[in-house]
């Protein structure tokens, strides 16, 4: 009986799997299959795609990833710190006071990131 001696192919462990919603996939499998038809170049992989978008995002193109995750959370917090630059330290009670009251209603519409209905 023969037996293998040799070193076993070591597993190409390189790679990883990230997670992705069902739908992003899909979309990617599309695009992927969109631009693979032509038979004059290599296949693109989903590897080199992302590699390609990384490398070629713009400064821009992160700022508009980052506002659109932006949460009134994120905002509340950022808003506060730019209040106490403009008009002095302000407690946390204090501060919640004032948003709970309307008394931050103009400033929150002026220096917000977020869709504010209220225009003065």
């Amino acid at each position: 009986m023969k037996t293998n001696t040799g070193n076993p192919k070591k597993k190409n462990d390189e790679y990883s799997s990230i997670r992705v919603k069902g739908s992003t996939k899909s979309n990617v499998n599309k695009f992927l299959e969109k631009i693979n038809k032509a038979e004059d170049c290599g296949k693109i992989t989903f590897d080199s795609l992302v590699s390609y978008f990384l490398e070629n995002t713009s400064q821009e193109d992160i700022e508009v990833l980052q506002k659109g995750a932006i949460t009134w959370a994120h905002e509340d917090k950022r808003l506060k710190r730019l209040w106490e630059k403009k008009k002095g330290k302000v407690t946390e009670t204090k501060w919640k006071e004032m948003l709970y009251l309307g008394h931050l209603r103009e400033f929150i519409s002026k220096h917000s990131r977020l869709e504010t209905t209220y225009t003065s």
